[in-house]
C-alpha cells in the first residue's frame, strides 16, 4: 500500500471506530452522522467520502463486528484438538463475547426489532451467513464427536446449542438473567457431552 492508501485506510478505520462508539451508546435511530464526525474528529465531508449515509455506516459497523468475532473464534478453536475442548471453547467464546462486547448483540437485536429498509436485505443475508458459518463450525466439532458415538444427531444438537446460547445472550442483555452468561458454560458442556456419550 502507498502512503496515501494507508492514510485512507486509517481514516476509514477511525470513522468505523467512532461510529461503533456512537451506535453502541445511542443506538442506530438516535445516532447522527454529525456525532460520529465529532467523535472521529473529522469533518462531515470526510465521513461522506467513505460512507454515503448512516445506513451504510451502520451496516459496516455490524459486519466489522461479526468479522472480528469470527476471526477470534477460529483462532481460539485452532488451539484445541479434542472435540470436548473445542465444544467448550465454542460455547465459552460466544458467551464471553456477549459479556465483553454486548453492544454488537444489542445493535443486532435493535436491527431485527426495527429493520432499516435501505440495508435490511443485505444485512439480513450477511447475518444469515454468519449464523450458517457458526453452525458449520459447531457441526464440524460434533462430527468429531459422532465418530465416537454414531447415535449422535448432529443437526438437533447444533440447534439446541445455538438456541441456548442465543437465549442466554439475549436474556442477559435485557436483564432477565441474574448470572453472567459464562457461568452457564460448564453446565451446557456437561449436558451436551453427556447426551453424546449416552
Amino acid at each position: 500500500m502507498t502512503r496515501k492508501e494507508r492514510e485512507k485506510e486509517l481514516r476509514r478505520k477511525a470513522i468505523l471506530e467512532a461510529a461503533w462508539k456512537v451506535f453502541a451508546r445511542d443506538g442506530y435511530y438516535s445516532a447522527t452522522m454529525s456525532q460520529i464526525a465529532g467523535v472521529a474528529e473529522f469533518g462531515m465531508g470526510t465521513i461522506y467520502q467513505f460512507f454515503p449515509n448512516k445506513q451504510t455506516l451502520f451496516s459496516e459497523v455490524i459486519l466489522s463486528g461479526i468479522a472480528t468475532f469470527m476471526e477470534g473464534l477460529k483462532d481460539a478453536l485452532d488451539e484445541k484438538s479434542a472435540w470436548r475442548d473445542k465444544l467448550a471453547v465454542f460455547i465459552e467464546y460466544k458467551l464471553k463475547w456477549v459479556e465483553e462486547q454486548p453492544e454488537l448483540q444489542r445493535l443486532i437485536l435493535e436491527f431485527f426489532h426495527a429493520p432499516i429498509p435501505e440495508i435490511a436485505q443485505n444485512l439480513i443475508e450477511n447475518l444469515k451467513q454468519f449464523r450458517i458459518d457458526n453452525i458449520e463450525i459447531l457441526r464440524s466439532i460434533l462430527v468429531q464427536a459422532k465418530i465416537e458415538n454414531s447415535k449422535t444427531d448432529i443437526e438437533l444438537i447444533s440447534m439446541i446449542i445455538t438456541g441456548t446460547l442465543n437465549t442466554i445472550a439475549n436474556d442477559w442483555l435485557i436483564g432477565v438473567l441474574t448470572r453472567v452468561p459464562t457461568e452457564f458454560v460448564p453446565g451446557i458442556v456437561g449436558i451436551v457431552a453427556g447426551g453424546i456419550n449416552d
